[in-house]
């Protein structure tokens, strides 16, 4: 990755849910089912997470491993710092700031080889650390078809000419008019999402 990072360039606010491995040995994920806030402090091979059960419990306190398959871990290889705002039943969700399109690609493939799902729920471009949103795309109003030909589209680099139709429709076994279809409609219902609130 890039070392040097300029302040002023525009960053992408990145929400994702990510469903976690049954087996994934995480005080986010081992202690309750569900919390409504979480702060993680990982240094060295150890850390430390707060929940807060969403069913108005105490704090809860736990420390854990730093592992290979740690959010922790794959986040800062990628010099991000994942913020969990949400855990129900194994799914995290979770915000993060990146430099780039392509960044976003390397970290969804890598939490999908550490940690299982991956699902990009928004974008978001930012001005720099302090400034506020200019456009948000909310993929929530998408079908979950549509959802997921945006996702291995944005992902894979079709928009960045990476990768073909015909691959990305192979990927998913659909035809290419199937899956061109499918990411017409998804790119005009967040245009039109765009404008609404633009004007709004």
């Amino acid at each position: 990755m890039s070392g040097t990072v300029d302040d002023d360039a525009p960053r992408l606010r990145v929400d994702l849910d990510i469903d976690t491995p049954e087996a994934w040995d995480c005080p986010m994920v081992t202690e309750t089912e569900s919390a409504t806030d979480v702060a993680i402090n990982a240094v060295g091979d150890e850390c430390a997470v707060d929940l807060q059960p969403a069913d108005g419990d105490e704090v809860i306190r736990a420390r854990g491993e730093v592992t290979d398959d740690c959010l922790c871990h794959v986040f800062g290889k990628f010099g991000c710092v994942p913020h969990v705002q949400r855990v129900e039943e194994g799914t995290l969700a979770v915000t993060t700031y990146v430099e780039s399109r392509e960044v976003v690609r390397e970290l969804v493939d890598a939490l999908q080889g550490s940690l299982g799902r991956v699902r990009l729920v928004r974008l978001a471009v930012v001005d720099g650390p302090d400034a506020t949103e200019q456009v948000t795309f909310d993929l929530s109003a998408l079908t979950p078809k549509q959802r997921e030909g945006l996702e291995l589209a944005v992902v894979r680099g079709y928009f960045d000419d990476d990768v073909e139709l015909g691959e990305l429709a192979a990927e998913l076994d659909i035809s290419k008019s199937a899956l061109s279809q499918r990411l017409r409609t998804a790119q005009a219902k967040l245009v039109t999402d765009v404008f609404d609130a633009v004007g709004a």
